[in-house]
């Protein structure tokens, strides 16, 4: 994928062509400052978000009858594409990547009543998050703790503590995953709330080593009130309905990755073909020439595994679990190789504190960790890897 091209859509894909551009010049306007600033001072940058609303992101992922105009993934992953390869901010890209996870999980499983409710806000300038994550753990999503108590023949009570979440401390609407009571052991169930509800608070913002304009922290539930209008998908059935949601968020990483790593690889190539060392310009050393190499397979191979993933996910095939966790991984390790190389290449200027460089890296290693780490998205792959090789021997 080159600076003007894009694998989310091919020449019979011409609408996807003019929406790519559309969030491209988007980005241009409005993501290319201020990101330092957000950076340092660990703000997000609400006045992007709302002008991101405004300008009908969301709208390719939510259906006609809600405010949006017809759910289109692959003309989303386009726009997010553009977007990405434009915006300075990773940290925003993160928050988009969450927000969107809410909104994919509504669309695809929720009650009309639930989408009538939640995606006009959702649209609208409103902030979403998803959360799994306790503090006994994070990656064994089946031991959460977050649990329904029965109150009333058809109400319970949500009880429980979620900690490392993107968005939370921002968020007007919650997807928690949590049990509900009776339906032990297949008990997981998706529950969507909205940040007045009695019983719901969201912490303060954790402050981290990057990703700093993308709000993360706790999410506290204190006797909730649920009620079936509450609960996402079918009870019981959380698991299934979070796997999906894992494989769009995780393929919506790799895409940032493909995007936003292209104009780093366009200031490595111009800074090695201006500067010289030993009579030479720097790119015709072939150890400058491995550091470069190295960044354009991260970004073309990321965007590569992506529109497998894309694909299969597009299809509602299981392989998109499979992609979605070779894409996370191999972008999230890469970038952060990637961001390594960039900072040797420029030296001194790559090290210092406030440069783009030394903040790529900040943000690259948090993709090690958000979204599932690496070693889950290692497990994943094997798992997967056996399945198809069991299928595929039993066929033969």
């Amino acid at each position: 994928m080159t600076q003007d091209t894009s694998l989310f859509y091919m020449d019979e894909y011409t609408p996807y062509i003019d929406i790519h551009g559309t969030y491209v010049q988007f980005a241009q306007q409005h993501l290319q400052t201020g990101a330092d600033q957000s950076d340092l001072y660990a703000r997000f940058p609400q006045e992007k978000w709302q002008a991101l609303a405004d300008a009908g992101f969301w709208q390719t992922l939510v259906p006609d009858g809600f405010g949006g105009r017809g759910t289109d993934y692959r003309a989303f992953f386009a726009s997010f594409e553009g977007l990405s390869s434009q915006c300075h901010d990773f940290g925003l890209l993160l928050s988009i990547i969450a927000h969107a996870g809410l909104i994919q999980v509504l669309v695809d499983h929720g009650t009309f009543e639930q989408k009538q409710k939640y995606l006009p806000l959702l649209m609208g300038g409103g902030v979403g998050s998803t959360a799994a994550t306790e503090p006994q753990g994070g990656s064994h999503i089946s031991a959460v703790k977050t649990r329904a108590a029965q109150s009333g023949d058809a109400t319970y009570l949500l009880s429980g503590e979620k900690c490392y979440i993107t968005n939370a401390p921002i968020a007007d609407v919650m997807l928690i995953v949590g049990r509900l009571a009776g339906l032990e052991p297949r008990d997981i169930t998706l529950f969507v709330v909205g940040r007045d509800q009695a019983g719901v608070r969201r912490g303060n913002q954790d402050d981290l080593l990057g990703q700093r304009s993308s709000p993360t922290g706790p999410i506290y539930l204190d006797g909730v009130e649920i009620t079936p209008a509450h609960i996402v998908g079918q009870p019981g059935e959380g698991l299934e309905t979070l796997y999906n949601f894992l494989a769009f968020d995780r393929l919506m990483y790799a895409i940032a990755v493909s995007g936003y790593l292209k104009p780093f690889i366009g200031d490595a190539i111009a800074y090695a073909q201006d500067r010289t060392a030993f009579g030479q310009p720097l790119i015709s050393h072939g150890f400058i020439q491995d550091k470069i190499v190295q960044m354009v397979m991260t970004q073309e191979i990321s965007a590569s595994l992506a529109e497998q993933a894309a694909t299969h996910f597009c299809d509602r095939s299981m392989r998109a679990q499979y992609y979605a966790s070779m894409a996370k991984l191999y972008c999230a390790e890469n970038l952060v190789t990637s961001a390594l190389e960039l900072i040797q290449l420029f030296g001194h200027k790559g090290y210092q504190k406030g440069s783009r460089y030394e903040r790529l890296l900040r943000d690259a290693v948090a993709l090690r960790i958000a979204g599932g780490t690496s070693e889950m998205q290692k497990k994943n792959v094997v798992k997967f890897a056996a399945m198809f090789h069991r299928q595929s021997a039993g066929s033969a």
